[in-house]
């Protein structure tokens, strides 16, 4: 599995430098970051919500989301006044929040085995219903003008996660649904990797990216500062190993995305996206002494 997400990242970035390269599929660009909500995002949101055990396995995935949010907000009040100051803050905390979906979910399933998966599956998940409130926000004050009609793909994964709600309140889910979740993870690695390279080499993103470094940085070590003491009272080495993962998470993959999708151009975001790279090892590194300690 370990090697299939490697090679999964490694065949993503490509495809995605590939498609930059290429003026015709950049123009289509923000049609396939829909065609990725709608039908990547939005089946794990449904599978992960399906299979959910019970309300106490939401604690962890609920303390990561309070500290995501809370990123948020101090990007506002490090996001100068203008019309735009919430659509941008929104953006900037977002590429300091963990990247669950595309890199801790994998990891997980590598390194933490079942129990770090569904865990990380959760995170991404409880996360969704403050990202739904986010893609308003950044639908709202859009420097490109949004059709009404793309608003139910935008928020796909949110919709998609009551449905699965539903279901787990009334059904059970069949077995076929465990195993997805976990093959899911190369195919997660590849796309993401994809969709993240090509967006930030869209000629829309070509922007200068240093001075954002100050901010991004107060953002990433209030991430690290508030996720790693949760590793050590952690009822088990696969939520630990988790946590690890969170607090020295990848670059989210989202922000470009939508920076892309929705027309921003930010210096935060930017340089999230270059710099954000450097404290996976470390990581990774946490999580496997963690887990094999």
């Amino acid at each position: 599995m370990a090697f299939a997400i490697i090679a999964g990242y490694l065949a993503g970035a490509l495809a995605g430098y590939a498609a930059s390269r290429g003026n015709r599929i950049a123009g289509q660009w923000r049609r396939l970051i829909r065609v990725q909500l709608l039908c990547v995002s939005a089946v794990l949101s449904l599978l992960a919500a399906w299979r959910l055990p019970a309300a106490r396995d939401l604690i962890w995935p609920a303390l990561v989301t309070i500290i995501a949010v809370a990123l948020v907000g101090v990007a506002y009040l490090l996001t100068p006044k203008s019309s735009e100051r919430a659509g941008r803050a929104v953006l900037r905390g977002w590429s300091a929040i963990p990247n669950p979906g595309f890199w801790v979910v994998p990891l997980a399933a590598a390194i933490a085995g079942p129990v770090g998966l569904i865990v990380a599956v959760f995170i991404d998940r409880v996360m969704i219903f403050f990202f739904g409130f986010f893609v308003w926000i950044l639908r709202r004050q859009a420097p490109i003008k949004q059709q009404v009609r793309t608003s139910w793909i935008d928020q796909a994964p949110l919709i998609a996660l009551l449905i699965g709600l539903v279901l787990n309140a009334f059904t059970e889910p069949p077995a076929w649904t465990s195993v997805a979740l976990e093959w899911a993870a190369p195919l997660l690695a590849a796309i993401g990797a994809a969709m993240f390279v090509g967006s930030v080499l869209h000629p829309s993103q070509q922007i200068p990216w240093r001075p954002g470094i100050r901010v991004w940085l107060v953002l990433i070590a209030m991430r690290i500062a508030l996720l790693v003491p949760l590793a050590f009272i952690a009822p088990n080495a696969a939520i630990a190993a988790v946590l690890v993962l969170c607090a020295f998470s990848i670059p989210a993959f989202y922000p470009p995305q939508l920076s892309v999708l929705y027309g921003y151009a930010d210096s935060v975001v930017a340089a999230a996206s270059r710099l954000g790279w450097v404290f996976a090892p470390v990581g990774v590194l946490l999580a496997v002494a963690i887990t094999r300690g």
